[in-house]
């Protein structure tokens, strides 16, 4: 796999990864025992991100910041994919004139 595309599959991963805990946030909003989660993001050994879910404290604006990491990880998530596929088509083009 081309290094770009590595890169731009582990953002993709992170922000699946965002979307799935603010998912679980939303979802177990009137649950009072239900613990919250947050995802940890880190530069990877390789480049791109590694990311990590983890327990997130209690906190009253916490639906908010839900919402708002929603649209965050949309937002990457629609960025890695555009990076994919233009690094799909430009090896495509590399391929057709080598041919």
């Amino acid at each position: 796999m081309a290094p770009i595309a590595g890169i731009a599959t582990s953002g993709l991963r992170a922000g699946a990864l965002g979307m799935q805990a603010a998912a679980h946030n939303l979802a177990n909003l009137a649950t009072p025992d239900a613990a919250r989660q947050k995802v940890v993001l880190s530069a990877g050994p390789t480049g791109g991100v590694s990311a990590a879910m983890v327990e997130a404290p209690p906190d009253p604006a916490a639906p908010l910041e839900d919402v708002a990491a929603t649209l965050t990880c949309k937002a990457m998530a629609g960025a890695n994919v555009f990076v994919l596929k233009v690094a799909d088509q430009t090896l495509g083009g590399l391929l057709d004139v080598s041919a």
